[in-house]
């Protein structure tokens, strides 16, 4: 009789910006999952010597090009958000680097047998929700978010372009398997985190 190897899980984890996504990885990190956040994937190619520096600055021009050779996020920011047309263009250079990244990722956490939760803000925009065993939206009031958003210095008018350039939050829900609440304090979202990484871990969803 031969052994069958092992097969692990993987969990896609989205929500709004600033809903509080990176908090509850860093929890889920803590209990034994592996996490790749696709945010992270995007800081490393658009870092110095990264896949997309040159396509992009090729994209939008030398202005956004960092002093370092990477990519000045804040700059280029600053135009995606105000401009979805620009935004698409962005998201067609990036996009398909960072989706066969966490393709790659999710393949490895399966064969070893792990438990994998992946990061991903734009999980049903790019249609990926398929690829997992399960969803989870970290969602938040509009005005805990703006309030969030105001405390890393965006003004108001970013933020709402920020949160704009996103699907609706309950859309999101809508599509998610599960939601955490994320309106109260850090210990309020630390037992919401828990109970469900149990239902989702001890009951094999």
């Amino acid at each position: 009789m031969t052994a069958t190897a092992p097969t692990g899980r993987c969990f896609a984890l989205t929500g709004g910006i600033a809903c509080g996504k990176s908090a509850v990885a860093a929890l889920w990190r803590q209990w034994g999952a592996e996490v790749l956040d696709a945010d992270d994937v995007v800081h490393e190619l658009l870092a110095p010597g990264g896949a997309c520096v040159a396509s992009v600055a090729g994209e939008f021009g030398p202005e956004v090009v960092a002093a370092g050779g990477g990519i000045d996020r804040l700059r280029l920011g600053r135009i995606v958000f105000a401009d979805a047309a620009a935004r698409q263009r962005l998201e067609a250079l990036v996009h398909p680097p960072v989706i066969g990244r966490m393709r790659e990722w999710a393949a490895d956490v399966r064969r070893r047998g792990k438990i994998g939760v992946a990061v991903i803000p734009l999980l049903f925009e790019t249609g990926l929700e398929a690829e997992f065993d399960a969803t989870v939206c970290v969602a938040a009031d509009d005005a805990v978010v703006l309030e969030r958003l105001a405390a890393r210095g965006l003004d108001a008018a970013e933020a709402r372009a920020r949160m704009a350039s996103q699907w609706p939050l309950a859309e999101k829900c809508a599509r998610a398997r599960y939601t955490i609440e994320n309106n109260g304090s850090p210990a309020e979202l630390e037992t919401a985190s828990r109970a469900l990484w149990k239902t989702m871990t001890e009951q094999g969803d």
